[in-house]
C-alpha cells in the first residue's frame, strides 16, 4: 500500500495539490487527494468570511432615536396608584406616630426645659463675660507665672490680656445697651404683638435650655432605638455578591448594575444586575442565607429573584424592614361590604414589596405544592375564599388530611369530603367524575347559548353565568392533600385521569380546579395533570426535582425555584409561575375572626341557600318567563322580581330587582319608566319584550334550518 505524502509549497515551488483529511480504500485513515481538489498557484490568498467580522460602521437616524424605549418621566410610586397610597400611608402613620409620642410626653420635656433653661441662661452670661474679659487660656498661662515665680511672665501675659479685653468690651457693652434700647422701642410702640414676643420667649428658652443641659443628657426622647438601614449601595451589593463563594465572581469589576441602577422600589431598594457571562441566576439564589450574611441584614429582608432581560440577571430587591417586621398589608375582602366575582381579578396574596397580587377563577386551574410546613392548606384558603364572595360560585372540597383545615367552609359547599377513609376517597373520585358530566352538559348548554347568539367565543360569559337557571354557574373543586387521592390503590389511577380530564375541559366551562399537594412525584401527581394547569404555586421544596414537579421542567434553571423558601419559618411564601412573570407570593393568614366574618358574610351573600349540587335545576328562558308575570303593557321589576321567585324558586332563588333589571339588560331588554296599575316605576315595557322573543326565535329556526353557519361542537 502507498501513502500519498503530504505536499507543501516547498516540495513543489510551481504548483501543489491542496489535500483533505479522507480515508483511503483501506481504511488507512492518510491524507489523500480530494476527486476534484483544485489547483492553487504558490503565493495566492484565498479570502473567506473572517470569523469576527469588522465592526460595521450603523448610520444614527433621527427614527432610531424617537423609537428607542424611554424611561418613564415619573417614578413608579407615583404612577402606581395602590403604592402611591401606601407611600402616603407610610409617611402618615410615621408622623402620626411621632406626633403621638412626643405629646405623650410633652410634660415631661416642659419640666425639662425649664429646669435647665436658668442653667442655660447663668452659662451663656458667663462665657460672654469670660470672652470679653480675654481670661480664655490667659488665666492658666499667669496662674503658672505665679507657681514659677515669674513676676515678669505675669506681667506680661497681664497686659496682652488687659488690650484685648478692652476691645472686647467695647464691643459688647454698645451691644447690649443697644439690644435694651431696642427691645424698650419695641414694647413701647407695640410694634411687635403679644404673641410674637411669647414666641420670641419660648424661642430663647428652648435655646438657653439646650445650652444648658449637660451633654449626656438630652431633653427628648428618641423616636426608635433600633438600627436605621441605610441606602443599598454598589459596594456593598459587589462585596456581597463576591462573597458567596462562586468562583466565577471573584471580581468585583464582573458584577455589572443595569439602568437606572439602584433605585427606590416600595417599602425597599431595588438593584437590577448583571452577572458574570456564563452565571445563571439560580446560583446566587440558591445562596439566599449566604447573601443576607454577606448584607448583615436578615434572611427575610434579602429577595433575589430572577431578572427579566435573560438567566444571567439577578434583581436583588431589599426591604427597609425584614418581611416579618414590615406587617402584612390590609387584605380587601375583611371588608364589611366585599365581594368579589369569579370573572374578574381579585387579591389573594401580595409579594414582598406589599404589592397585591391577583389573579382569577374564569379560564384557570391551580396547582399548589410544597413540603409539610409551608402553609399549603392556608395558601388553598385564601385563593377559595376569593370565590366564596361571589354567591354564584358553587364549591366542593375533598380535603384528605383529615383535620378539617376547610371545615369552616362546609356550610358553603355542595359538597364535603373530610378524611382518609375508602368511602372518602370514592367520594373524591365521583367528585371528579361529576365535574367531567357537569362539563359534557355545559358544552351543550353552550352550544345552544351560541345559537341564540349569547356566547359569541363558545365559552361561558358573566352574564351567562349570573343567569337564573342557566346551570351554567360557576365551579370550584377544591382537592386538598392530592396525592392522598391519587396515589390510592382503589381510585388512584383513575381519579387522576378524571382529573387531567377535567382540568383540560373545564377552563372554558366555569370550572376551576384547584389541587393542594405535598411534595409530588410522578405517581401522587400525574405530570398530564401539571402539564395542563395554568397558575402554580410552588412553596417550600427541598430539591430541583420537587420544584420542578411543580413548576415544570427547566423552571429551576431559569431560577425559578422555591427551594430559597424555609418551611415554618417562610410558612405561606412560595414563588408563583402563570401570572404575567414568576414573583414571589405570600398568602394572606385572616385569623379566626377575619375568617368568619368572611364566610358570614359569603353565607349572607348566598340567602343562606347552597349554590349548586349533584341535580342542577333546568334551565329557563328568562325573556318568557318575563312575559308570563308581566301586565298588559309591561312590569316594574320590584314586582317582576317576587314574581319569578315565588312562581320558580329553584330557577330564581332571593332574586333581587337590581339582580333581575342587570340580567334582563344582558339580553338587550332595556330598562325604562313604565307605567302599571297607574304608577310609573322602572321596569320593562311587553312590546318590546315580545319582539326580542320573535328575533331570537326566528334567528334560531333560521340556524336550525342551515341558514347561518353552525358553531363547531370542538371546546374553544
Amino acid at each position: 500500500m502507498t501513502t500519498t505524502p503530504t505536499l507543501t509549497p516547498d516540495d513543489e515551488p510551481e504548483r501543489y495539490l491542496r489535500l483533505v483529511p479522507t480515508t483511503d480504500a483501506a481504511g488507512s485513515g492518510t491524507l489523500v487527494p480530494t476527486p476534484d481538489a483544485e489547483t492553487v498557484p504558490v503565493g495566492e490568498v484565498i479570502e473567506g468570511v473572517p470569523v469576527d467580522a469588522e465592526d460595521i460602521p450603523v448610520t444614527t437616524t433621527w427614527a432610531t432615536l424617537t423609537t428607542r424605549p424611554r424611561i418613564p418621566i415619573w417614578p413608579a410610586w407615583l404612577r402606581d396608584r395602590r403604592e402611591f397610597r401606601a407611600q402616603v400611608y407610610v409617611a402618615a402613620d410615621l408622623a402620626g406616630y411621632t406626633l403621638a409620642f412626643y405629646l405623650t410626653r410633652s410634660p415631661k420635656y416642659l419640666a425639662k426645659t425649664l429646669w435647665y433653661a436658668p442653667k442655660g441662661l447663668f452659662r451663656t452670661i458667663g462665657k460672654v463675660v469670660r470672652w470679653a474679659s480675654a481670661e480664655e487660656g490667659n488665666w492658666a498661662l499667669r496662674q503658672h507665672a505665679a507657681n514659677a515665680n515669674d513676676a515678669y511672665t505675669w506681667q506680661s501675659l497681664n497686659r496682652t490680656r488687659s488690650k484685648e479685653s478692652k476691645g472686647r468690651w467695647w464691643l459688647v457693652l454698645p451691644a447690649t445697651i443697644v439690644l435694651a434700647i431696642t427691645l424698650l422701642v419695641l414694647a413701647a410702640t407695640d410694634t411687635v404683638p403679644r404673641l410674637g414676643w411669647w414666641a420670641a420667649l419660648a424661642a430663647l428658652v428652648v435655646v438657653m435650655a439646650r445650652v444648658g443641659r449637660p451633654i449626656d443628657t438630652p431633653i427628648i426622647d428618641r423616636v426608635s432605638n433600633g438600627p436605621k438601614f441605610t441606602k443599598l449601595t454598589a459596594e456593598m451589593v459587589r462585596s456581597a455578591f463576591t462573597n458567596l463563594g462562586i468562583a466565577a465572581m471573584k471580581d468585583p469589576a464582573s458584577i455589572a448594575f443595569k439602568h437606572p441602577g439602584i433605585h427606590r422600589d416600595g417599602p425597599g431598594w431595588l438593584a437590577r444586575i448583571d452577572l458574570p457571562e456564563g452565571l445563571e441566576a439560580v446560583k446566587v439564589l440558591e445562596r439566599r442565607g449566604a447573601l443576607s450574611s454577606a448584607l448583615r441584614l436578615p434572611v427575610d429582608q434579602v429577595w433575589p429573584t430572577p431578572g427579566p432581560d435573560h438567566a444571567g440577571q439577578v434583581d436583588l430587591w431589599v426591604g427597609y424592614k425584614p418581611a416579618s417586621k414590615m406587617g402584612k398589608p390590609r387584605w380587601s375582602l375583611t371588608d364589611d361590604n366585599a365581594r368579589t366575582s369569579y370573572f374578574e381579578l381579585t387579591e389573594f396574596g401580595y409579594d414582598q414589596r406589599l404589592r397585591p397580587i391577583k389573579a382569577q377563577g374564569f379560564g384557570m386551574n391551580y396547582l399548589i405544592g410544597g413540603r409539610p410546613g409551608s402553609g399549603k392548606s392556608f395558601a388553598g384558603r385564601s385563593l377559595v375564599t376569593t370565590f366564596l364572595l361571589d354567591p354564584t360560585v358553587e364549591v366542593k372540597i375533598a380535603e384528605y388530611k383529615g383535620t378539617g383545615d376547610f371545615l369552616d367552609m362546609e356550610p358553603l359547599c355542595s359538597t364535603y369530603v373530610c378524611g382518609l377513609a375508602d368511602e372518602d376517597m370514592a367520594a373524591g373520585l365521583n367528585i371528579l367524575n361529576w365535574g367531567l358530566a357537569e362539563a359534557e352538559r355545559r358544552g351543550k348548554r353552550i352550544k345552544d347559548a351560541y345559537l341564540r347568539g349569547e356566547a359569541p367565543e363558545r365559552k361561558v360569559t358573566p352574564q351567562l353565568a349570573a343567569k337564573p337557571g342557566s346551570g351554567l354557574h360557576p365551579i370550584v373543586i377544591v382537592i386538598d392533600e392530592a396525592h392522598e387521592l391519587f396515589g390510592d390503590s382503589t381510585v388512584g389511577k383513575e381519579a387522576g385521569l378524571a382529573a387531567e380530564r377535567l382540568a383540560k375541559r373545564g377552563r372554558a366551562l366555569a370550572i376551576t380546579l384547584v389541587i393542594i399537594t405535598q411534595i409530588p412525584d410522578k405517581d401522587s401527581l400525574p405530570t398530564g395533570i401539571t402539564r395542563n394547569i395554568g397558575i402554580r404555586w410552588c412553596l417550600a421544596v427541598p430539591d430541583q426535582v420537587a420544584n420542578d414537579m411543580i413548576l415544570g421542567t427547566g423552571a429551576y434553571k431559569r431560577g425559578i425555584t422555591g427551594t430559597i423558601y424555609r418551611p415554618g419559618i417562610d410558612a405561606g411564601w412560595g414563588v408563583l409561575t402563570g401570572l404575567a412573570e414568576p414573583t414571589s407570593v405570600r398568602n394572606h393568614f385572616p385569623d379566626h375572626r377575619e375568617s368568619g366574618r368572611i364566610i358570614r358574610r359569603a353565607i349572607a351573600l348566598r340567602q343562606g341557600v347552597v349554590v349548586g349540587g349533584d341535580n342542577l335545576p333546568a334551565a329557563r328562558d328568562l325573556l318568557a318567563d318575563l312575559l308570563e308575570v308581566a301586565a298588559s303593557n309591561g312590569q316594574h321589576w320590584d314586582k317582576a322580581a317576587p314574581a319569578l321567585t315565588e312562581r320558580w324558586p329553584e330557577a330564581y332563588p332571593a332574586l333581587t330587582q337590581d339582580a333581575l333589571s342587570e340580567l334582563a339588560r344582558a339580553q338587550h331588554l332595556a330598562s325604562v319608566d313604565v307605567k302599571v296599575a297607574g304608577r310609573n316605576r322602572k321596569g320593562y315595557k311587553v312590546p318590546e319584550l315580545r319582539k326580542l322573543i320573535a328575533d331570537r326565535d326566528t334567528a334560531t329556526r333560521a340556524a336550525d334550518a342551515g341558514d347561518v353557519e353552525r358553531p363547531s361542537d370542538t371546546d374553544s
